[in-house]
């Protein structure tokens, strides 16, 4: 663990992008529409590249059905359709509300940011524990700071990998627990003898606006009416049984890479010891072993030598280096082994926990997000409300807003167009149509475009 502090903050700014860009992501897959609207607003309103100086130069294509200039209808249908995802009436309300109950979805919800943000927060921490294990080993040969900068782009797609499989597991296996309860509801009414027809959805397409055109068949078929399936309406485990092999395969791999690098980190210990003992036992390097040769030389060899042997028994000499060289020995294969084991028994726990991390993102998937075609559609439709009334008022103010935004834009098109016929000089007919544009407003747009 100190290792992974350690590497996180010899990146930390790394992990300050990584982290921005992570928040940055779960904001944006849990308000898509909000930032679609705004990237729509953004593009429309760049100088000299946006859409209002592109579409102003065009002052010269008219439709002659609808008495309105190309640019303008463009700008109109662009806001429109988002317009016309938030024109809801009280029918709306009560198609959503029975899609979602005749899916069996009723009460579900989309993942929720906080939730994207844990998920996420947890990839950030594999990713780097990842990166810790695998730098080394990504590009062999690479500089140092080549390898860890390798593994950590290996690891974050290997996070994010493994969240996205994860996530599809558990929306697998929330919809395999509806096709179930479909099969069980067909079984027990089969066995009452009520049963009419074959296990198998209507031939016609079920949509949230005809959710009422098959409220007079069974339960299960109206569930089935509204899931994709395949021909024997039954559960399938492709994708599960996939992100189990991935999450098995990553964890034992990632198991065994730490324990490799447990054991290079001890062998390259010992050979560090083992240098130091030998730089200070022969400080002088080959003087001694000059000098002894000379003595011997002088002295006699055999006589020398017995001489130290005499005095190395006299004293005790030889049986004091055979006795701390095995001790010595064997408190090092002791210390080693104890790192070893220690070293093994916490990378163990470290997979285990990696693994339960997965369990939690399918488990996350299996609670949040819809299984039914437009179930995710109904439930952004209802918004969570629960009384009609709140609903109503909602998009009333969501209508007004987008129809204002729009009006806006237009004026600034149609002021741009004016200034650019003034520039150029065009006819006389052209010039009147461009002044005369007070009945070509949004409000006035939506009214030909619902015909």
């Amino acid at each position: 663990m100190e290792g992974i502090i350690a590497f996180v903050m010899q990146h930390q700014i790394e992990t300050i992008l990584l982290v921005f860009g992570i928040i940055l992501l779960a904001f944006v897959i849990t308000h898509w529409q909000e930032v679609k609207f705004w990237w729509l607003n953004f593009t429309y309103n760049f100088p000299f590249i946006g859409k209002i100086a592109i579409l102003s130069k065009d002052i010269e294509g008219f439709d002659e059905n609808h008495k309105w200039f190309y640019s303008e209808e463009r700008l109109c249908r662009d806001y429109y359709n988002f317009y016309e995802k938030v024109d809801k009436d009280s029918e709306s309300f009560d198609e959503a509300k029975a899609y979602l109950h005749a899916a069996g979805e009723l009460g579900r919800k989309p993942t929720p940011t906080f939730i994207w943000i844990m998920i996420f927060v947890l990839v950030i921490v594999e990713a780097f524990g990842f990166a810790y294990v695998l730098a080394g080993f990504t590009i062999p040969g690479a500089s140092e700071a080549t390898q860890q900068k390798g593994a950590i782009g290996v690891a974050a797609m290997l996070a994010i990998l493994l969240v996205w499989l994860t996530h599809m597991t558990g929306q697998e296996l929330h919809k395999n627990t509806l096709i179930k309860k479909i099969r069980r509801w067909y079984k027990n009414d089969n066995a009452g003898g009520s049963n009419w027809r074959d296990l198998k959805p209507d031939e016609k397409l079920i949509t949230i606006d005809n959710t009422f055109d098959d409220e007079k068949s069974p339960n299960y078929i109206r569930m089935l009416n509204r899931l994709d399936v395949n021909d024997k309406v039954k559960a399938t485990y492709t994708k599960t049984i996939l992100t189990l092999l991935f999450i098995g395969i990553v964890a034992i791999g990632a198991t065994f890479i730490r324990h490799q690098v447990l054991v290079q980190e001890i062998a390259t210990s010992h050979e560090s010891a083992i240098n130091i003992f030998n730089d200070d036992s022969s400080p002088f390097g080959d003087t001694n072993d000059a000098s002894d040769e000379d003595m011997k030389a002088l002295f006699g060899d055999v006589e020398n030598d017995n001489t130290g042997d005499e005095l190395a028994s006299l004293f005790g000499g030889d049986e004091t280096k055979k006795s701390s060289s095995p001790a010595q020995s064997s408190n090092t294969s002791i210390e080693d082994e104890t790192n070893q084991k220690g070293g093994d028994a916490t990378f163990v726990i470290l997979g285990l926990l990696f693994v339960f991390i997965q369990i939690l993102g399918i488990f996350f998937g299996m609670h949040y997000d819809f299984a039914g075609r437009e179930s995710k559609e109904a439930y952004e439709c209802l918004k969570g409300f629960a009384t009609k009334k709140a609903f109503l008022s909602y998009y009333e103010k969501a209508k007004t807003h987008i129809a204002r935004v729009a009006q806006r834009q237009l004026q600034k098109l149609q002021h741009k167009m004016n200034i650019i016929n003034d520039e150029s000089g065009t006819d006389a007919e052209t010039t009147a149509i461009l002044r005369n544009n007070k009945n070509r407003t949004f409000k006035q747009y939506l009214t030909f475009e619902d015909k």
